[in-house]
């Protein structure tokens, strides 16, 4: 599902989150179920609508969600292609050495992985947030593409290793 076909937006990296919210809540007054409960065939479509419309929403109104579907409307699969930069990869070999004396007990450990942690968040963001600037050439420029791609690889690499100082480890 294109989620910014399902609104009749332009496919873009800004959206106007009060525009998004309007056009969501406009499809769950249209569709919402028990206003079709009559009606066992319209009931079906409109329960099928409500599950699109909450995805949909979900996709757009968070950056990351947005930035994976963008890409992923380019032909870029975040996920597979693998864009990060060496010098970010040694760095979170680093940070991930520091959370593992955080894990074994010692504090300063986890203190200094929790601010360099927040410091890369930081970062990501406001480098995310000026190449959205860019916004009308996302969706034709392959260089901008491919750096906002590394930055996608980036945050979803700054959760696992959020989640693994907080004890919580991934599969």
């Amino acid at each position: 599902m294109n989620p910014f076909a399902f609104f009749g937006l332009e496919p873009r990296f800004q959206i106007d989150s009060q525009v998004l919210r309007k056009l969501f809540l406009a499809n769950q007054r249209k569709w919402h179920p028990d206003f079709h409960a009559a009606n066992p065939e319209i009931y079906r479509q409109a329960l099928e609508q409500t599950a699109a419309n909450n995805q949909a929403y979900a996709i757009l109104s968070d950056t990351y969600s947005r930035l994976k579907c963008l890409l992923s409307l380019n032909n870029i699969e975040a996920e597979r292609e693998q864009v990060l930069p060496q010098a970010f990869l040694m760095e979170m070999m680093e940070l991930s050495d520091i959370i593992e004396e955080a894990l074994r007990g010692n504090q300063n450990s986890r203190e200094e992985a929790e601010t360099k942690l927040g410091r890369y968040f930081k970062e990501n963001e406001k480098t995310l947030h000026s190449l959205s600037a860019k916004d009308d050439a996302l969706s034709s420029s392959s260089e901008i593409l491919m750096k906002a791609a590394a930055l996608y690889q980036q945050h979803c690499y700054l959760n696992r290793l959020r989640k693994n100082l907080s004890g919580i480890t991934e599969l």
